[in-house]
């Protein structure tokens, strides 16, 4: 008894060739002869053959079918091969058709010319139909490819904006009750010390305001991996001074230094650029972060920043800060994980001393994008060293320090300006009226609070259509409100609907957009639909009161 060897195609395979011989082929062609022949090599590979028999012919078919693939001829009368490739090229993107010319022209000349006018491939006449259909083949393979990669990367793209979404959703949802915790916390710490209360009073006040504003830190972690990741993080090439730079970040950690007994260090290595072109807020927030670090994985000694300008050969100049620490130390195994996200050294550490594994990740990605990298040496129980440096910019026509300029000098000019404008600041609000739209009720009483103590008149909206109705009505009166304080996140009609309603009408007063999300476009949303400026939940009191009395100028307050 004899048996047939049959072949085994895979399941997959099998299914990609089935899509594939359902494909659609025009063959454009004024020779029934070379129609003839090129159908006839492809009708057994069961592909969907149509026909035309001129140029005009063909592009109206091309329109009409929208083939996968066009076969077609060079020389053509009404209208030739190149004219209907460029039709094509101009109105069709290479994963919907991918034409291959056919040609008797064989000087390289014609085959270069196709090429360039975005033609997939091109058949010789005359050709064997195995050359005929392997060029076919290749080509709707090719096709289907870029097809699959086209919706794997919308897919990508959809993920990548759900995620999007769903991280200034969180945002938002966190960050509204954040901003009466912390805002009811810092009136109550205020009052606290006025009345003097009990110290066991202040201390609770104190551990809900240090624990709200590590779950912010995290919070803001979390969203700006993701503008990182999702390549909408905002950078700035500003001038600054790198002595600045360092000299805030040790007053801002100081008290977190002190509060575990450590000492702080810097040590400036010179010559230094008085200025660099960077971002000032970034090259702060890796800092902050790396320092931060040192200080908790160390229990005793110092902590010392280092700064210097490194220069090489053929290199752009960068500035490079170094933080080193008597901590716990990492050895290489612990190291390789440093710098991915969600990741800690190992599962101990983020069991004793916590945080989301997030912070390096994100300096590290800060670093690169101005134009520098972090690196870390250590030994386990001896220290760190983290090193980030930044690209500098250019350093021509910039002043070499050679040793620290004064910072601290305040003339006694400035001293009682400051004295005189603080007296004046006491009501900073005094005499202005704000409407404010908002539909939380704890907002509504925290926000009214403070705008109250500033000396301002609060008018409160629980909705869009309530603010829009009060402006309305303001107006009419031949008055304006001196500002809106927007929320964009409310029922009945959102802050964008409403702030679009009334600068149709021909409000002109100011308006603050307030809104708990935090991602990139957020601000230039709240601007597009007229807002004047924009605020992010939870709130800063100072701010808040400075951007209205600002804002709120006479000069800014006229109907046109």
């Amino acid at each position: 008894m004899f048996y047939t060897r049959r072949k085994i195609v895979p399941k997959a395979k099998e299914n990609r060739n089935m899509k594939y011989r359902k494909s659609k082929v025009l063959i454009v062609d004024d020779s029934e002869v070379v129609r003839h022949i090129l159908s006839k090599a492809l009708t057994p590979e069961g592909y969907t053959i149509y026909s035309a028999v001129d140029g005009e012919d063909g592009w109206r078919k091309i329109i009409e079918l929208q083939p996968d693939i066009v076969l077609l001829d060079v020389e053509m009368p009404t209208r030739n091969g190149f004219d209907v490739l460029r039709e094509v090229r101009d109105n069709f993107k290479a994963e919907e058709i991918a034409v291959i010319m056919v040609t008797t022209q064989s000087d390289g000349k014609g085959i270069a010319r196709a090429f360039e006018e975005g033609a997939f491939d091109y058949i010789p006449k005359p050709a064997t139909e195995s050359e005929i259909k392997a060029r076919v083949r290749n080509a709707i393979r090719a096709i289907h490819l870029l097809r699959e990669q086209k919706h794997l990367r919308q897919q990508a793209e959809a993920a990548n904006q759900s995620k999007s979404a769903f991280l200034a959703n969180m945002s938002h949802e966190i960050r509204t009750p954040m901003t009466a915790i912390l805002g009811y916390t810092e009136i109550l710490e205020l009052e606290a010390r006025t009345h003097q209360m009990p110290e066991l009073f202040l201390d609770s006040l104190d551990t809900i305001r240090r624990n709200g504003g590590h779950l912010m830190e995290l919070i803001n972690d979390i969203l700006d991996l993701s503008k990182i990741e999702a390549g909408k993080l905002d950078v700035e090439s500003i001038a600054c001074s790198p002595q600045t730079i360092v000299e805030e970040v040790m007053e801002l950690v100081q008290v977190r230094a002190e509060a575990k007994g450590l000492k702080l260090e810097t040590d400036f290595k010179f010559p230094l650029p008085a200025q660099i072109h960077s971002d000032p807020t970034r090259i702060r927030q890796i800092l902050i972060n790396l320092i931060g670090n040192a200080i908790k994985f160390t229990e005793v000694g110092t902590i010392r920043l280092e700064t210097e300008l490194l220069q090489a050969p053929y290199e752009e100049p960068q500035i490079q800060f170094t933080v080193v620490d008597q901590g716990i130390g990492m050895s290489e195994a612990q190291m390789t994980n440093l710098f991915r996200p969600f990741s800690q050294a190992d599962s101990s550490t983020s069991r004793k001393y916590g945080g989301t594994g997030l912070g390096l990740t994100i300096c590290k990605r800060l670093a690169n994008i101005l134009g520098g990298d972090i690196s870390v040496q250590s030994e386990l129980n001896q220290g760190s060293r983290f090193s980030a440096t930044v690209r500098t910019g250019s350093l021509a026509e910039i002043e070499l320090l050679h040793e620290l300029l004064d910072t601290n000098v305040i003339s006694a000019t400035a001293a009682a300006d400051n004295k005189t404008t603080s007296a004046e600041e006491e009501f900073p609000l005094r005499g202005k009226h704000v409407l404010l739209a908002e539909d939380g009720p704890d907002n509504q009483k925290l926000i009214s609070f403070i705008l109250k103590k500033a000396g301002a008149k609060v008018s409160v909206a629980e909705n869009g259509e309530e603010a829009y109705q009060a402006a309305i009505q303001e107006m009419e009166r031949g008055a304006l409100f001196d500002v809106i304080l927007m929320d964009m996140q409310m029922p009945i009609l959102d802050g964008y609907s409403a702030t679009r309603k009334v600068r149709d009408v021909g409000y002109t007063g100011p308006i603050i957009s307030l809104t708990a999300n935090a991602m990139e476009g957020d601000r230039e949303k709240c601007l597009a639909v007229g807002c004047n400026n924009h605020i992010t939940k939870p709130i800063d009191r100072r701010q808040l009161v400075a951007m209205i009395s600002e804002i709120s100028e006479p000069s800014e307050l006229c109907l046109s």
